[in-house]
């Protein structure tokens, strides 16, 4: 699938093996169980079925008998006791109880099993999906997948499925068990089978609709919950909460309309089927009367077929109701494995395969890169950076700075030109062996919940306190040893209890964990008071000490001491060189100095 295309824009077909396909390697360890659950869900059925037949044979044998003595024969078993015939009905009904309580663990297990697989597989799958695919899809309609979706498969699996198929065998059982009581009787119901089936399929196709419009605006009140969440802030010191709540109650109130739609077409169907399965009881009380008065029917017969009946359209009334979830569910599970088959980060394995032992040079040949095919952002980038080495890369917003960064860790792939890793074409190298040996220091430093020791070594939790400690102690992050409880510093939602600076700080000590060859800050130390300023200025000079490191700020004293610093406008390196050779060129890098009176 094309990752550039949004959830949304996906129409849903049932009819896909596509589908099947995709869901079948999570279904498969757990089949076994479902074929268990679907033999009793069988056994129960037969159960139940025999039910009718124990009221039949109770008229004609004992309460009303057909026969000069009282007696029957049930599976060919003869009774002769009234009381022997009540035992063994109780028996049925206790038997008929215990294979249903095994038959809904064995489904409910496997369900669970199968939900569990497929919700941590989503997840994984979606933290190494491209960049550029979570552009395209809010994090509102991506958390729908994980929650919304996954929980409606959950429902297939668990409710629909084999309960479908066991309605439809249900019905055909009983239908063949009806012909067998009475021709005339049963054929007297398919007169109104094609009222049935014109309701069930005006229904369906209704109710296909509302779901999908439901599912959209389910994601988009996430989406906007998530949005406002997210800018609290700035929705609060604007006095911007009734224009914010005017936006998502008219995304609720939508939502509102729909499900009530949903449930008029619904509350409509339903009363349909019931006055379908009142007025064949009206024909057959009336065809099975007359049936009685000729003597071609008994009035235990007749009791059994009303009975039959009657649980003729109760599978009906589920079959309707479960053949809508069963859309949802196939939808739902649609929009899932389509998240699945998203090309991932690619794992490069084209050309040399050789391991990446260090990361000894980096070199930007021509580099040209576009988001949107249209508006280029960068243009025949060309500069390079050795170990031990600094690049600073400055220029106004929208210059192109961020976009060199995202080609070098591989968030992107630039669409002319190459970008060499040792001489080696950057696309030729597995993306994660070079992100392995790759720290980025961003802007806005993420925390994540969890210790101060899970922050800073994530992916190699076998490192030693003693080396966490001292990579804290060279960023700089004393603060944690004095105020607070050291590597067991819990840290919430937001990085709290911290200060943006001093969570910078602990972003470094993660790089500093990591030891990475190439060290990348992207405007570490903005909007930072001067004493934080200086300690992160501090840590980052330590980290830079025999990498390479690249710089990108806005403020020209962050970059003035790099080896090398280029000067971006309009995505074209304007000015290239080391500050003093800028500033003896009194280009724009000089204008640049004089206003910020460096």
């Amino acid at each position: 699938m094309d990752p550039d295309v949004t959830l949304e824009e996906r129409e849903v077909t049932l009819a896909d093996i596509k589908l099947i396909k995709g869901i079948w390697p999570y279904v498969k360890p757990y089949f076994w169980m479902l074929c268990i659950s679907t033999a009793l869900v069988f056994i129960v059925t037969f159960l139940d079925l025999l039910a009718p037949i124990f009221t039949q044979k109770a008229f004609d044998g004992f309460i009303v008998p057909v026969n000069a003595e009282p007696g029957t024969q049930i599976l060919g078993i003869p009774i002769s006791s009234f009381s022997s015939f009540c035992v063994l009905f109780l028996c049925l009904i206790s038997g008929s109880l215990v294979i249903d309580f095994f038959q809904t663990m064995f489904m409910e297990y496997s369900g669970q099993k199968i939900i569990l697989h497929l919700r941590c597989t989503l997840f994984s799958h979606m933290t190494n999906l491209t960049v550029a695919y979570f552009d395209k899809n809010s994090s509102g309609r991506l958390v729908a997948r994980v929650a919304g979706d996954i929980e409606n498969m959950n429902e297939m699996f668990t409710n629909i499925l084999v309960f479908i198929f066991k309605d439809l065998v249900f019905m055909a059982a009983i239908l063949g068990i009806m012909f067998y009581i009475n021709f005339r009787l049963t054929a007297c119901i398919f007169l109104l089978v094609p009222f049935i089936t014109a309701g069930i399929y005006i229904f369906s196709k209704i109710m296909r609709k509302t779901f999908r419009t439901i599912r959209q605006k389910i994601a988009e009140i996430n989406h906007s919950f998530s949005e406002t969440i997210t800018g609290i802030k700035i929705i609060q010191t604007t006095a911007s909460e009734h224009i914010f709540l005017k936006r998502f109650s008219k995304l609720n109130f939508e939502y509102f309309k729909t499900t009530l739609f949903q449930i008029k077409t619904f509350s409509v169907f339903m009363p349909f089927i019931g006055f379908l399965a009142v007025l064949s009881t009206a024909i057959i009380l009336y065809a099975g009367s007359r049936g009685m008065i000729r003597d071609q029917l008994t009035l235990g017969e007749l009791v059994a077929f009303l009975s039959y009946m009657k649980l003729f359209f109760r599978p009906l009334r589920d079959l309707s109701e479960k053949f809508n979830l069963l859309q949802n569910a196939l939808a739902s599970a649609e929009r899932i494995i389509t998240v699945l088959d998203t090309d991932t980060v690619r794992q490069r394995q084209t050309g040399d395969r050789t391991y990446l032992d260090r990361i000894q040079n980096i070199q930007f040949e021509n580099v040209s890169f576009s988001y949107d095919q249209k508006t280029i952002v960068l243009k025949d980038i060309k500069f390079s950076a050795e170990q031990g080495k600094s690049v600073g890369i400055v220029g106004r917003t929208g210059s192109g700075k961020s976009s060199v960064i995202n080609l070098l860790t591989g968030f992107y792939a630039p669409k002319k030109g190459r970008i060499l890793v040792n001489g080696k074409n950057h696309n030729s190298i597995n993306i994660k062996d070079i992100r392995s040996k790759t720290a980025l220091v961003m802007q806005d430093p993420v925390l994540f919940s969890g210790t101060i020791k899970e922050n800073i070594a994530p992916s190699n939790q076998t490192l030693e306190d003693q080396a966490l400690e001292k990579a804290l102690m060279e960023a700089n992050c004393d603060f944690l040893f004095e105020k607070h409880a050291g590597i067991g510093t819990q840290i919430e939602e937001g990085g709290r209890p911290l200060s943006s600076g001093e969570k910078q700080l602990v972003c470094i000590a993660r790089a500093f964990a990591f030891n990475p060859d190439l060290i990348i800050f992207d405007e570490a130390t903005s909007y930072m008071d001067s004493q934080s300023e200086q300690k992160v200025h501090e840590a980052m000079k330590r980290l830079m000490e025999g990498r390479i490191s690249i710089i990108i700020a806005h403020r020209l004293s962050t970059v003035r001491e790099c080896d090398t610093i280029l000067l971006l406008r309009d995505g074209i390196i304007r000015e290239q060189g080391t500050h003093d050779q800028l500033k003896k060129a009194k280009g724009e890098y000089y204008h640049l100095l004089k206003k910020e009176k460096i």
